[in-house]
């Protein structure tokens, strides 16, 4: 391979969207250090290629040039794995994938580890960190995407991130609205106890307030009761916190 530039094109068509700088450096190792830095900035300059983490390219596809990024369906996985990091599509973007939102948000909200990760925002898109000790992988989902697949909190995980996160990824009215659509995918009966772990207590008692007084989901509510239930859960007063 002559360039950079020509090692880059090959990719797409082999449906690769994604490469590290240790990647260039073993396919270019006479190439000097300040050689590849220059390339890859002019790359990036030239809107063929981003960098949503030092040392991890994302190429843009020719049907993004003109948005100018690539979406995050096409490489979270990767830029995870290159992290080291465990991680879901949550909140309202995993309520899309869902079917439950009725546009896709602009905000793109992921779950992972600490340490904290900056927020990713351009005037086209915000990727949005929120963060958990353990990711619950058990209650996470693979979804197919146009390069691999990505990871998606299923329907319970969500519809408890949505009320558990809401001060930072929006109020509970705009929660309940996604809860409304969610809830028919939701199926609490089917999880062990261990699901309780997840969120505060007080947090799965204003989900299920909004599932029984707010949407009124007997079924739903009567079903998430029943897991805390069995989870031998004590309850307590908690607040709302309509926002």
């Amino acid at each position: 391979m002559d360039s950079i530039a020509g090692w880059i094109d090959t990719k797409p068509p082999r449906g690769k969207y994604t490469f590290t700088r240790d990647e260039v450096v073993s396919v270019f190792p006479h190439m000097k250090a300040e050689v590849i830095s220059a390339t890859l900035s002019r790359e990036a300059k030239k809107g063929r290629i981003m960098i949503p983490q030092q040392g991890f390219y994302v190429i843009i596809p020719d049907e993004y040039k003109l948005r100018g990024f690539t979406p995050q369906s096409f490489y979270l996985d990767d830029l995870m794995r290159y992290l080291g990091k465990q991680y879901y599509v949550a909140l309202l973007s995993a309520g899309s994938y869902h079917g439950a939102a009725h546009q896709a948000p602009m905000t793109f909200c992921v779950m992972t580890e600490p340490p904290s990760m900056r927020e990713k925002k351009t005037n086209k898109f915000i990727t949005r960190f929120f963060y958990r000790s353990v990711i619950p992988v058990e209650y996470v989902e693979k979804r197919q995407t146009r390069t691999g697949t990505i990871n998606v909190s299923g329907p319970e995980l969500t519809a408890i991130d949505l009320v558990t996160y809401q001060e930072r990824a929006g109020s509970i009215t705009r929660a309940a609205t996604v809860l409304a659509e969610l809830v028919g995918k939701t199926d609490f009966a089917r999880l062990g106890t261990k699901f309780v772990k997840v969120a505060p207590v007080a947090c799965f008692q204003r989900l299920g307030y909004i599932l029984e007084e707010v949407l009124e989901e007997q079924e739903a509510a009567d079903a998430l009761y029943g897991l805390l239930n069995n989870a031998g859960v004590r309850f307590q007063t908690a607040a709302l916190k309509l926002l």
